[in-house]
């Protein structure tokens, strides 16, 4: 229930976000906006009036939405001064393209700040030991977590290991032998104490390994979160920030990609797609809404991307193929560009919420089966 709550909070938030990028763009191109509704119409009562929009409360408690003046005309109809297609094409597209940008942004901030308290991620060569398995050889010869494997001793011959698939590699070929584990001192980012440390450990045979662990017990961790001077610290967050959202945004396209492609060629959408309802099953099972507010915000940073690369995609009624009309409307004229466009929403929107109800059935049935 608690990950149900917090799923709906966080949408909810990154929806106001959107409208809100919707509503401040609006206003700086001159359109007038009727309604900044929180929540979803049916309208529960109407809060206040300010300059001429009013902000409501709806009795569908989440999300939100901007209703702005003459935004959906008769395509014959004359643009009056304040209304939607009064405007030009290029302040149109703006506001067409603002929510978009809203949500992009705060998926920035959101990575920003994460990787500021976290740390800014790097890859190591190094097997640095990130977990040590209760039970396990490892847990009996009291090898500490955060220290570079560098090598086993057996039979006093000291055999170096670099890599991960080295120690692997060296684990593998001495199942059933006692070994000496050398391993570095404390690790902190990138650094290890120059002290060397030596733990007797048995190297266990295959089939006296539980599920899930290895040979001595230990996994490795190919990323370090490293810190830099206060100063550069925002520098390099925001920096990683950015680029982490647009490596998200390229993933998702690929996957709405394979998406498409599926279901053309297959008739069915891809097993790994995953509507509101499988997304909060798989939260809730993770843990994920449990382990704190950079959890929280991490999530609500990723789902805002999402969203962001979702509605640019050219395709009716999402915010790219709004964008893609204005472009077509420059080209055939306004009045052929809105009457293609009021007829390829409505079929927008019936591919869109049937491709949403089968996501959801199939997500449901997933729940229901497990």
């Amino acid at each position: 229930m608690m990950a149900v709550v917090v799923f709906l909070l966080v949408l909810s938030f990154l929806i106001f976000i959107h409208e809100l990028g919707h509503f401040i763009v609006a206003r700086w191109a001159g359109i007038e906006v009727e309604e900044f509704g929180f929540g979803y119409p049916p309208q529960a009562v109407k809060l206040f009036k300010w300059k001429g929009t009013v902000f409501s409360l709806n009795w569908i408690p989440f999300g939100g939405f901007v209703r702005m003046k003459g935004e959906e005309p008769h395509p014959r109809a004359i643009p009056q001064k304040g209304e939607f297609y009064h405007v030009g094409a290029n302040k149109r597209m703006a506001v067409i393209l603002s929510g978009v940008i809203a949500n992009f942004v705060f998926g920035v901030l959101a990575f920003t700040l994460v990787f500021g308290r976290l740390g800014i991620p790097q890859e190591i060569k190094e097997a640095r030991i990130s977990q040590i398995a209760l039970d396990s050889p490892a847990d009996s010869a009291q090898i500490p977590e955060n220290v570079n494997l560098l090598g086993l001793k057996i039979d006093g011959q000291l055999i170096q290991t670099q890599t991960v698939d080295s120690v692997i590699e060296v684990i593998n070929q001495h199942r059933g032998q006692e070994v000496t584990v050398v391993t570095s001192g404390p690790c902190l980012g990138l650094t290890c104490s120059d002290s060397i440390n030596e733990y007797p450990a048995y190297l266990r045979l295959e089939d006296e390994i539980p599920e899930g662990q290895g040979s001595l017990g230990v996994a490795f961790d190919p990323i370090v979160y490293v810190f830099y001077p206060a100063w550069q610290m925002p520098i390099k967050s925001s920096v990683y920030g950015m680029k982490e959202a647009l490596t998200l945004g390229q993933l998702i396209l690929q996957v709405l990609k394979q998406t498409a492609v599926e279901s053309v060629t297959k008739g069915r959408v891809p097993s790994d797609i995953a509507g509101p309802v499988g997304i909060v099953h798989q939260a809730q099972t993770s843990g994920l809404f449990e382990r704190g507010w950079l959890s929280i915000l991490s999530f609500a940073g990723m789902l805002s991307i999402n969203l962001a690369t979702v509605n640019i995609l050219p395709l009716p009624p999402l915010d790219g193929g709004r964008a893609m009309f204005v472009i077509v409307e420059k080209i055939v004229g306004r009045y052929k560009s809105r009457w293609l466009e009021r007829y390829l929403n409505y079929g927008g929107y019936v591919i869109l919420m049937a491709l949403i109800v089968m996501i959801t059935a199939r997500d449901i049935w997933r729940v229901i089966a497990s």
